[in-house]
């Protein structure tokens, strides 16, 4: 994953950038400063499915639970 700045993202950025997504509204700054890509991954996840994000230091599975937050494994 490729942050904002054009450098990847290491696993502890791409878990606040999920807090961020799940405890933010769209229109605020905080929310602004998520990879546009992320936030595209992130909104394609259908609950109860899975899906990797490769970061600087490793991968990362995401799941969408039933109340349609997001988790980081």
């Amino acid at each position: 994953m490729i942050g904002t700045d054009g450098k990847p993202v290491s696993k502890e950025d791409l878990r606040k950038h999920i807090a961020v997504y799940n405890g933010q509204s769209r229109g605020s700054k905080e929310f602004a400063a998520i990879p546009r890509a992320l936030v595209t991954i992130l909104d394609g996840l259908k609950p109860g499915k899975t899906g990797y994000v490769k970061c600087l230091d490793g991968q990362v599975q995401l799941s969408r639970r039933k109340d349609n937050s997001v988790s980081a494994g």
